[in-house]
């Protein structure tokens, strides 16, 4: 029986080659496989570290109307040239202009996976236009899925689609490795003294770790505010880099910058060590589709502190594996930070965080359940 065309899409490859890195190449022993992403010498890298076919599809993050129609033009006669029977878009840009291109070209299942919705923290014309864009998304999809159960109850109360709903598994697009992000193997390989020695914590220190995008949405004002109330054994580690399309005021930037206790080590290939030296991840965003971070951090025997939203309240359940706070409260943050750092059983949290990650959301059980819907997928045209 012949291989199946599968093209997989999203708007830049940086996802393919960081939270998808392998599922293509494991998707590859079942289907013919193809990914479309934005041109960067990092989409050859992932055409090679993956083995399967890349095609470059130029998109544009933000809204931008002419530019999107030449992509559209040019999705169109990629999908021609593959002849897919299945694609998958991930991302909001790639999911307009590949469902679209998709409806034209009659691809047979098209399916488009909702991660962070942006529309329920906007507000006047902005938000009609992503809502909008969402519905046309879901109007030429056969197939959509919501990244968790709070994307799927915003896309209902929102009347985004009446199409079927079903979240994969128990959510999130990729699943996490639990062999690498293990804390015994990073700290029997000594990944994590260069950075130890690097920042030269004093023995009492008591760690929060933030790993992402350094923008407004991820809730730095509170986090600045509520470290501010903490005892001076604590410090705070800040993994990532500034977005620049949405950068934080120049005074929390500074404040951060200026800060004795606040450690930013910038943008990292690799998380491990940073969350391997931490006792608490903090990740007080406004909104989240289904963050990867607390997954890796869990994974690492870490407890998380998230606020509570869509994704983040589906990982963390208070007293299990870490703490749930109201979004935009530096008081309530501040108080579970403290509550973090007098905890006495802290460990516990921590394993408790391991095993949840283990039993909910290893990547190879993802992957299994990837290759089951698509199947599923496959089998029902032969019903149709």
């Amino acid at each position: 029986m012949a291989k199946s065309n599968l093209v997989i899409v999203t708007t830049v490859p940086t996802t393919l080659a960081s939270i998808l890195a392998q599922q293509p190449k494991f998707l590859s022993e079942h289907f013919d496989v193809a990914i479309i992403s934005s041109p960067a010498a990092e989409l050859k890298e992932v055409e090679n570290s993956e083995n399967v076919l890349a095609c470059a599809v130029p998109m544009q993050r933000g809204i931008s109307p002419f530019k999107d129609l030449v992509s559209l033009f040019k999705m169109v006669k990629q999908l021609r040239a593959l002849k897919p029977t299945m694609v998958h878009s991930y991302t909001p840009k790639a999911g307009l202009i590949t469902m679209l291109a998709g409806f034209i070209c009659r691809v047979p299942v098209r399916v488009h996976t909702f991660t962070g919705l942006i529309f329920p923290t906007s507000t006047g014309i902005k938000q009609k236009i992503l809502i909008w864009m969402d519905r046309l998304i879901c109007a030429c999809a056969t197939t959509i899925v919501p990244e968790g159960n709070g994307v799927k109850k915003d896309l209902i109360d929102y009347g985004i689609t009446r199409k079927p709903l079903k979240v994969i598994g128990s959510g999130n697009i990729a699943g996490v490795d639990t062999s690498f992000f293990d804390k015994q193997r990073v700290t029997d390989e000594k990944l994590h003294l260069s950075l130890l020695e690097q920042l030269n914590l004093p023995k009492n220190a008591f760690v929060f770790c933030f790993v992402g995008r350094f923008t407004q949405d991820k809730g730095f004002s509170e986090l600045l505010s509520a470290f501010n109330e903490l005892p001076e054994n604590a410090h705070l580690l800040l993994v990532g880099e500034m977005d620049e399309r949405l950068p934080l005021p120049t005074e929390v930037a500074q404040n951060l910058s200026n800060h004795p206790r606040i450690h930013n080590i910038g943008w990292q290939n690799d998380i491990r060590p940073a969350l391997a030296i931490s006792s608490v991840l903090v990740l007080p965003s406004y909104r989240e589709g289904f963050p990867n971070t607390p997954l890796q951090a869990g994974a690492m025997a870490l407890p998380s502190i998230v606020t509570d939203i869509n994704g983040s309240n589906e990982i963390i359940e208070p007293g299990l594996n870490g703490w749930v706070v109201p979004v935009k409260s530096s008081n309530a943050l501040a108080d579970a930070m403290l509550k973090s750092m007098q905890a006495e059983n802290l460990t516990q949290l921590g394993l408790q965080a391991r095993s949840n990650i283990m039993e909910k959301f290893e990547r190879q059980a993802h992957w299994q359940n990837m290759l089951n819907f698509y199947n599923e997928q496959l089998l029902s045209l032969t019903k149709c």
